[in-house]
C-alpha cells in the first residue's frame, strides 16, 4: 500500500499531465494510462455520457482488457456497477472483488489477481460528464479513496474544458464552411423562391402542395425533369418552414464519384484517408438546424444508401475516419429526375429509403406542358439579360414568344434560360426578333407556313387520325391528375377540375386503368 503523500505525489503528476491538453482524447488517455503507470492500478477505464443519450459509452482504457469494443463498450445508466454510480451520483468501491456481488465477472477478477474496484461519477456543476473506474491488485485505503475523489472532481473539469474546446473550435470550422458555402451561394437576385413559384400560373398545385408541406418536418421528394425547377421547389419548402432561418444545403449526388460523396455528406477526420490534412465538416453537419437538398438522389451509390436511411432515422452519423457520433437536426429534401420506383424494382435503390424519401412526393411538370409560364419565364429572362449585357432589351416580337412557347423544351427552364441568352447576344434591335432564336427544330415543324390549303390538308390528316372516345378521355384525365399533382378530392383536386365527384373520378380511373407511375 502506497503512502498518503506518495499517492498525493503520483494523482498530481498525471493531474498535470491530464491539463496539459485540451484534446479531448488526450485527457482521457492521460487519465486512464496514468493511474496505471503512477498510481499502480491494473485496470483504468472511462465512460463518457452524451446529452440526451441514456448510456455511457467507454472511451478510454488502459492496463487489462483495454479494447473500448465488446460487451461493455456501452452501459444503460442504472445497468451494472458503472450505470449504477451515473444514475446515483455517488462513488462505488470494494475491497473483495472476488466475493462482491455487484462484480459481474469473479473468474476473470480472480485470474488478475484484482483485489478492490473503486468508481466515481464525473461531475461538473451538477452535469455527468460521465464515469471513472479501476480495479487494483491492492486495497484501497480510505485516504487514497478520499485522494482519487478530488482527482475525479479534476478531471470532470478536465474534461468539460477539453469537450467546450472541441465545440468551438467545431462551431469556427462550421462558420468558416458555411462562409464558404453562402459566398458561392451568393449569386442571383434577392427575390424569394417561394415569390418566383408563385408567378407561375401553370404551378398553381405545385404551390398548394408546398404550402401545404412547408410548415411540418416531412421530409419531401421532388421529382421532375431536368431543368424544370426542382431546386426552387425546394427552396420554397425551406423558405415557408419553419427553419426558414437556418440555412439552406445543397449537395448534387450525381456530380460527385463514390469514393467522395461520404465524405462530402458526413465529413471526415483529419488523416481518415490520403489526403486528409484535417477535418472537414459535411453537409449534415453545415445544414444542423435547417434543410439538405439531396438533388439528383437516384444517383445515390447503393452502398452508401444503408447510411443515409440511419440518418434520416436517428438523426447522428459518423465523419468518415471517425468513432464518435455527430448529431444534427436537418430537415431532408430529396430531388430526382428518375422513377425510384422503378430503380427500386430493378434493385438499384433500396426500398426502405425509398419509403422514408417519398413521404410527400412533389412532382414539378415539364415546361411544355405549361404554356403560360413558357412566355413569363422568357419575358423574366429577357429582363436578367438586359442588366447583364448592357442592353436595351425590352422583349420579344410575337413571331418569337410564338415559336418558344410551341418548342418542346426537352432541357425545361434551363434551356429556355440558354436559348434566350443568345438570342440576346445577337439581337440586334431592342426587340428579339424569330431570326434572333437559334433553330428550334421541333418547334419550327409545328409553326410551318399554313395556306388555305395546307389548312385543308392538316384538317383532312387529322380526321384520319382520330383516335377513339375511351383513349381521348384516358390521356385527359391523366393530364388533369398531373395537373393537380395527382390529388382528387378538394378545391384544386382532378376531380374538381373535372366537374365530377371524387368517386364517380376513381370508378373511371380504374375503368380506364389509370394509375399513377409506381403505384402499382
Amino acid at each position: 500500500m502506497a503512502p498518503v503523500d506518495a499517492a498525493a505525489s503520483s494523482l498530481d503528476r498525471v493531474a498535470l499531465a491530464m491539463t496539459s491538453s485540451l484534446e479531448l482524447d488526450v485527457v482521457l488517455a492521460s487519465v486512464t494510462a496514468g493511474l496505471v503507470d503512477d498510481f499502480g492500478v491494473a485496470l483504468a477505464r472511462v465512460w463518457l455520457a452524451e446529452p440526451g443519450d441514456p448510456t455511457l459509452r467507454l472511451r478510454a482504457s488502459s492496463g487489462l482488457s483495454a479494447r473500448l469494443d465488446g460487451e461493455y463498450a456501452r452501459v444503460a445508466v442504472g445497468a451494472r456497477k458503472i450505470g449504477q454510480i451515473a444514475s446515483t451520483g455517488e462513488a462505488m468501491w470494494t475491497n473483495d472483488v472476488v466475493h462482491d456481488e455487484r462484480i459481474a465477472d469473479h473468474a476473470w477478477a480472480l485470474t488478475h489477481g484484482l483485489v478492490s474496484f473503486a468508481g466515481w461519477p464525473l461531475a461538473f456543476r451538477g452535469t455527468l460528464q460521465g464515469v471513472l473506474a479501476t480495479f487494483a491488485r491492492r486495497p484501497l485505503t480510505d485516504a487514497e479513496r478520499s485522494r482519487m475523489a478530488l482527482f475525479a472532481h479534476q478531471a470532470a473539469i478536465a474534461i468539460q474544458n477539453a469537450r467546450l474546446f472541441a465545440a468551438i473550435a467545431s462551431l469556427q470550422e462550421r462558420l468558416r464552411a458555411e462562409n464558404a458555402y453562402l459566398r458561392g451561394e451568393a449569386a442571383g437576385g434577392d427575390d424569394t423562391a417561394a415569390a418566383s413559384l408563385r408567378r407561375c400560373h401553370d404551378l398553381e398545385a405545385v404551390v398548394a402542395q408546398v404550402e401545404q408541406v412547408a410548415p411540418t418536418t416531412t421530409t419531401v421528394l421532388v421529382q421532375g425533369e431536368t431543368g424544370a425547377g426542382k431546386e426552387l421547389v425546394a427552396r420554397a419548402v425551406h423558405e415557408l418552414g419553419r427553419r426558414s432561418a437556418g440555412p439552406f444545403v445543397k449537395v448534387n449526388c450525381a456530380a460527385l464519384s463514390a469514393s467522395l460523396i461520404e465524405s462530402e455528406l458526413f465529413g471526415h477526420e483529419k488523416g481518415a484517408f490520403t489526403g486528409a490534412q484535417q477535418r472537414r465538416v459535411g453537409r449534415f453537419e453545415l445544414a444542423d438546424g435547417g434543410t439538405l437538398l439531396l438533388d439528383e438522389v437516384g444517383e445515390l451509390p447503393l452502398e452508401l444508401q444503408p447510411k443515409l436511411l440511419r440518418v434520416l432515422q436517428e438523426q447522428e452519423f459518423e465523419r468518415v475516419g471517425g468513432s464518435r457520433p455527430v448529431r444534427a437536426d436537418v430537415r431532408i429534401v430529396a430531388a430526382t429526375n428518375r422513377d425510384l420506383a422503378q430503380a427500386v424494382e430493378a434493385g438499384r435503390f433500396r426500398a426502405d429509403l425509398f419509403y422514408r424519401l417519398a413521404v410527400f412526393p412533389i412532382r414539378v411538370p415539364p415546361l411544355r406542358e405549361r404554356p403560360r409560364d413558357c412566355a413569363m419565364l422568357a419575358d423574366a429572362f429577357v429582363g436578367a439579360q438586359r442588366h447583364r449585357l448592357g442592353k436595351a432589351l425590352t422583349g420579344l416580337s410575337p413571331g418569337a414568344l410564338q415559336r418558344l412557347v410551341a418548342h418542346d423544351w426537352p432541357g425545361n427552364v434551363r434551356e429556355l434560360s440558354n436559348v434566350i441568352e443568345r438570342a440576346a447576344i445577337v439581337a440586334a434591335g431592342p426587340v428579339i426578333v424569330e431570326d434572333d432564336l437559334p433553330p428550334l427544330s421541333r418547334a419550327d415543324a409545328r409553326l410551318r407556313p399554313r395556306t388555305a390549303s395546307s389548312i385543308d390538308t392538316d384538317t383532312d390528316a387529322r380526321l384520319e387520325r382520330l383516335e377513339p372516345l375511351e383513349t381521348v378521355e384516358r390521356a385527359h384525365i391523366v393530364r388533369v391528375l398531373e395537373r393537380a399533382g395527382w390529388v382528387i378530392e378538394g378545391k384544386k383536386g382532378a376531380a374538381a377540375i373535372l366537374g365530377m365527384a371524387p368517386s364517380t373520378l376513381r370508378s373511371r380511373m380504374a375503368l380506364l386503368s389509370i394509375h399513377r407511375l409506381g403505384s402499382r
